[in-house]
Order: C-alpha cells, then sequence, then structure tokens
C-alpha cells in the first residue's frame, strides 16, 4: 500500500451539492473525507450521473466533483451514460486512472466495468441498499468479471449471494466522531430516524406506540424524517389518538439529528430492511440503546435488542423504558481505520 498519489474515480449516482449539504448519503460523505485525509497526494475524482442539478463542476473538501445532471430523467439515461463514458476518457488522458469506485449496482457500477474492462483499471464496486435484495439487469455485467465487490454487513453479504450468487468482502461504513455533539440528559424517550417510506416500516413503529402508550404514561416520541406517505403516517396517528404522544419533526439538518439523539433513552427501527444502518451506528455512538428487527449489522447485545415480532419490539422497549438509571455509553463498531486500511488494501491490489 505504498503509492500515495494514485488516481481513483468514484462513481455515484447523486452527491452533497455543496459543503454545507449534510443530508445527502452521510454515510459516503464520512468515508471520503477520511479517504481524502488518508491520501493526501492522490488525486480524487467523483462522477455524479443524477444529482446535483448541474452541470458546474465544483471542489468538494478537496475532491473534484463533475455532475452530469442526469435529474433521474428516463429519457436523459443514454445521453448521462455517454457523457459519463466520454468524462472517464477524457479524465484518463489526462491523468491515467488507478482505480475506479462505484456505489450501487446501477447504472455507476454498469459504465465503470466497461470502462475498467476496455482499459484494464482495478474497479471497486460498494453496493448500497436494496441493490443486493432485488435483482437488476445492471449487475449481470459484474458476473465473471475481476470487479472487487464490498457489501456492508453480514445480512447485505447473504442477500447479495442469494439473488446474485456474488462473493464479497464485509467493509462497515464508520463514523466521524468529531461531529457528535456531548451525551445530554434524556428528553426523547424513544426516537426514529429515517425516510418515512414504506420500507421503513413505521406502521409497526405507531403500533408498537400505540401498545406502550397504555402502560408508559406521558411518552415522548419522535420521528425525524419525511417522505411520500408521511400522510398515511400522519392519519395513523390521529386514529389512534397519539397526536400528543409522537411528534413528526419532518428532515432536520445533520448537526441537529444528532442533538436529537444525544438527547434520546431509544432508538426504535421498525425497518423491514436495511444493508447496513448508518442510523445503527450514529445512535450506538450517541449514547442510545437500540430495539429493531434483525436487519443490516444487527447482532444481540446488552445495548442492541434484535426482535422477530412486533410484540418483541413492545416489550424490549417496555423494558428499557422502565429502567430509571439506565448508563448512557458511548459504542463504536467500526472504526476510521479498519474501514479506510480494508478499502486502500482493495486499491492497492
Amino acid at each position: 500500500m505504498s503509492k500515495t498519489n494514485q488516481h481513483i474515480v468514484f462513481l455515484t449516482p447523486g452527491f452533497a451539492e455543496t459543503e454545507d449539504d449534510s443530508i445527502t448519503i452521510p454515510a459516503l460523505q464520512v468515508f471520503l473525507k477520511s479517504m481524502r485525509k488518508a491520501l493526501p497526494n492522490a488525486k480524487l475524482t467523483m462522477i455524479t450521473f443524477q444529482f446535483p442539478f448541474t452541470e458546474k463542476v465544483y471542489d468538494w473538501h478537496g475532491i473534484e466533483v463533475i455532475p452530469l445532471n442526469g435529474q433521474n430523467r428516463r429519457l436523459k439515461k443514454l445521453r448521462t451514460w455517454r457523457k459519463a463514458t466520454k468524462a472517464l476518457k477524457k479524465i484518463h488522458k489526462t491523468q491515467k486512472i488507478d482505480t475506479i469506485h462505484s456505489f450501487w449496482i446501477g447504472e455507476c457500477a454498469s459504465i465503470g466495468e466497461k470502462f475498467a474492462k476496455k482499459y484494464s483499471v482495478n474497479h471497486i464496486v460498494t453496493v448500497m441498499g436494496q441493490d443486493a435484495a432485488i435483482k437488476n439487469s445492471y449487475g449481470n455485467c459484474l458476473i465473471g468479471s475481476k470487479v472487487k465487490i464490498v457489501t456492508l454487513s453480514e445480512n447485505h453479504q447473504k442477500a447479495l449471494q442469494n439473488n446474485y450468487a456474488l462473493n464479497s468482502t464485509i467493509i462497515p461504513w464508520h463514523l466521524d466522531v468529531s461531529e457528535f455533539p456531548a451525551l445530554q440528559k434524556n428528553t426523547i424517550d424513544i426516537l426514529a430516524v429515517g425516510s418515512i417510506n414504506m420500507v421503513k416500516n413505521y406502521k409497526d413503529f405507531i403500533d408498537v406506540i400505540s401498545c406502550l402508550s397504555k402502560k408508559h404514561k406521558n411518552l415522548n416520541v419522535a420521528i425525524l424524517g419525511d417522505g411520500e406517505i408521511r400522510p398515511q403516517i400522519e392519519r395513523k396517528i390521529k386514529d389512534l389518538q397519539l397526536e400528543n404522544t409522537i411528534t413528526l419533526l419532518g428532515h432536520l439538518p445533520r448537526a441537529l439529528v444528532l442533538e436529537k439523539m444525544a438527547e434520546s433513552k431509544i432508538l426504535l427501527h421498525t425497518s423491514m430492511y436495511e444493508s447496513f444502518g448508518f442510523v445503527f451506528l450514529e445512535a450506538l455512538y450517541s449514547g442510545m440503546q437500540l430495539v429493531s428487527y434483525n436487519v443490516g449489522l444487527a447482532k444481540t447485545a446488552k445495548y442492541w435488542h434484535v426482535c422477530e415480532r412486533t410484540s418483541d419490539l413492545v416489550e424490549a422497549c417496555s423494558k428499557l423504558l422502565s429502567e430509571e438509571n439506565l448508563q448512557k455509553e458511548r459504542v463504536v463498531l467500526s472504526t476510521e481505520t479498519e474501514t479506510i486500511n480494508a478499502y486502500l488494501s482493495l486499491y492497492h491490489a
């Protein structure tokens, strides 16, 4: 791992539009900041296919970002892919690309693999989410190739193997612990963090809170996030007369999300699928207790209550709510050094 002046090009569907954008794919932002720090002499370039909606090249913490402005429009797909290939050729001609690192089994992995094969470039694909569990045609180009595939947890790795029969290396994400505020006295009993969509399964969350509210009076519950099924969730909260129990806080800047975590007791996460669960790392470092289904990197521990059924979620939360002297402790599951060194091994292989 002696080559520190290499050229790495990252391919992603979307990325932060400015250095102040803390919401767009936080795990990827933390990773890239660490990689920039680990390789101060390397040239790091990013091509982002769909978002932000601009074609103006910009600098993000020392990484040149080339946005293609695909705008998630189906009719612009082929044009965007041609622009991506053209950009890669131009970059490669200016300064030879040593490694292409693509995110998601999707258009980026497909374009990255075709280019890597043609120009004999090292190619890494990090599988990011449901792309492991829901098979798509983009994955066909990875079968039988020399690509190095990374998954984020054991559950994620199994999903990829079951759906694509592709082997992978598990490399978990890490946190930038400097972003976190001091631990606070709990003012929120139960917190949920995540987009309000079908996968996150807020139906179960509301049902659990409804059961708990019958035994535990004056519960203070908050949901951080927004999404397409928010009106349905608001209706369910109203139907169960939980308006004074559950507060929907919507999208908040990352700094405020971490502040809310620092003053919360339990993260109740009812999602039916996670590739990793970056929110788990954040909650554990914020001193919270976790209650979830067996998704992402879930693993039963004194601070993590992994459940099979809704009734188990209720029981675990109820027990934690009854423990008044529960000490808050920061828990670290994966470190920056471990994550970055694992990727550097792939970059230099």
